[in-house]
């Protein structure tokens, strides 16, 4: 039979702790006054369920929670709204074929304000040659005028 020796043994109690740590240890810890004070603070069940009485069961807080997302649209109906819209592609060649008709109206227009202006242009010209035409008209009458005139006095 294998006896434990006395260094055996004294290795195997090393680690315990001491009397002095193990005193200090159980300082620590509250007493049973402590304890009845502290529970004595807390709220009894019947206390507990009075608090919790007026609140909502959880089969209520389901059913306030069906009734609220009830009216609200379901995933496929927001994505068979959202089909009627134009996707970020079909916006830019929108965009695209807007920007082209756009180029052709504007050449167009510029195109017909040219010949507006060109139309101004010959008008002011004819307007010009008919004015200096009234000139000479008018000086003619002025000295046919002046002749008669002269020939009365």
């Amino acid at each position: 039979m294998d006896y434990l020796t006395k260094e055996d043994l004294r290795a195997a109690i090393a680690p315990l702790p001491t009397r002095e740590e193990m005193n200090a240890a159980i300082a620590l810890l509250a007493t049973r006054e402590e304890m009845n004070a502290a529970i004595a603070l807390l709220a009894t069940r019947e206390e507990m369920n009075a608090a919790i009485a007026p609140l909502a069961t959880r089969e209520e807080m389901n059913a306030a929670i069906a009734a609220a997302i009830a009216p609200l649209a379901t995933r496929e109906e927001m994505y068979g709204a959202l089909a009627r819209y134009a996707t970020r592609e079909e916006m830019r060649e929108e965009g695209e074929r807007t920007r082209r008709h756009m180029d052709v109206l504007v050449e167009s227009l510029r195109d017909d304000i040219r010949l507006l202006a060109e139309g101004q242009v010959a008008l002011h010209h004819r307007i010009e040659d008919v004015r200096m035409e009234l000139k000479a008209d008018i000086a003619a009458l002025d000295r046919r005028l002046s002749r008669l005139e002269a020939r009365r006095a």
